[in-house]
Formats: C-alpha cells, sequence, structure tokens
C-alpha cells in the first residue's frame, strides 16, 4: 500500500507536466468528471468523517482489462479495508514494529484469526466508484493504464463495535499471544544486538 500511496503521489504531483523523464497524461475519466474526485486519494485510505468512516479500494490494471471487472476487484479491496485495518491496530496495541508486520506467516496468522472472528457489518456498502485511463510517456515509449478507485462506507458506530469484537477475539488468542511474545523477543533481540553495519 506505500508502494501505491508513493505512486499516486508521483502521478498526481505530474500530471501532464513532464516528471523526471515521465510524463503522465489523463486520457479519460468516469462520467465525463473535469478532474480526479478528492475523496480517491490513496495517501488517505481510512478516513473519519462524523458519523461515517470510509475506505479506499484501489487498483492499477492493463488499459485493456475489463472495466467492470476491475471494478469489481476495487470493490473487494474497498471490502477488506477494515479487517486491514482492524489488524492494524490490533498490531499497533500489541506494539509490533512496521518492519515484523511485514512478517507473511505473522500477517497471515492474524488475518486468518482476525476473519475467523469477524463479526457482520451490514452497514459496509461501496458509495462510490471512479475510473481513469492514463497514458504514461517514458524513456522507454509510452504505456496506458486503468485506475479504478471505490469508496466503501459505514457507520462509525458499528464499525468501532465491530472493531472491539475483533480486537477483544485476537487479544483472547492464545495461538496469538504466543507467536506476539516471540516477536517481542525478537524485536528486543534486534535492538539490543544490531547487526553489523556492511562496510
Amino acid at each position: 500500500m506505500k508502494h501505491l500511496a508513493w505512486l499516486f503521489l508521483v502521478l498526481s504531483a505530474c500530471g501532464t507536466v513532464s516528471c523526471a523523464t515521465n510524463s503522465v497524461t489523463v486520457l479519460q475519466r468516469a462520467s465525463e468528471l473535469s478532474s480526479r474526485p478528492e475523496w480517491a486519494d490513496v495517501t488517505q485510505s481510512v478516513q473519519n468523517q462524523g458519523d461515517k468512516t470510509f475506505f479506499l479500494g484501489y487498483v492499477e490494471l492493463g488499459v485493456d482489462s475489463s472495466k467492470s471487472a476491475a471494478m469489481n476487484m476495487s470493490d473487494q479491496k474497498a471490502y477488506s479495508a477494515p479487517m486491514e485495518a482492524m489488524v492494524d491496530a490490533f498490531f499497533q496495541q500489541n506494539s509490533v514494529a512496521e518492519d515484523l508486520r511485514q512478517d507473511s506467516s505473522i500477517s497471515e496468522l492474524v488475518m486468518s484469526s482476525a476473519r475467523n472472528s469477524r463479526p457482520p457489518m451490514p452497514g459496509l456498502r461501496v458509495a462510490k466508484r471512479y475510473w481513469e485511463v492514463i497514458e504514461v510517456k517514458s524513456a522507454i515509449g509510452l504505456s496506458y493504464q486503468l485506475h479504478v478507485f471505490s469508496l466503501a462506507e459505514i457507520p462509525t458506530s458499528e464499525y468501532e463495535k465491530a472493531k472491539r469484537a475483533v480486537l477483544a477475539r485476537l487479544n483472547g488468542n492464545k495461538e496469538l499471544k504466543n507467536v506476539l511474545k516471540e516477536v517481542s523477543k525478537t524485536q528486543r533481540d534486534q535492538l539490543l544486538n544490531p547487526e553489523p553495519k556492511a562496510e
């Protein structure tokens, strides 16, 4: 997700102006809009606005991809984003460092446990969609991409209730607790015995 956010910032900053050796031009937009909607910002993948919480889904595909299939993929990312946010909250609550969160075995275990304890969220729905076709000019030639954004929304009270339930179940999972003890030990060992820097 961080890589996508960085790419989005580069593309946004570039617009149709040359950026390093690339220039980006939006060729086509959904609903003949004149610009990308403010909500379609991958640097703001989770937003809380009063009584609603919003989650962004985003996909970047080849221009020949089916728009409807791309929108379905983007919708699925938006629908899965609340659980990812809950898992991230669990990691933060348990002081798991960012680099160790990237460990696929730990992330998969936590995500699997979270999915198994997922409470119903009937208020979660995709409220908005947006797509655009862009042309990227670079030193190696032209390429074309389809970018699709989906914005899911849920009442904040419903999301917070689901989050509390998931965190309670995750924190009560003995297997996870044992894994997190090992993670904490690894973190401590790395802090106390850092690897020597290469000359």
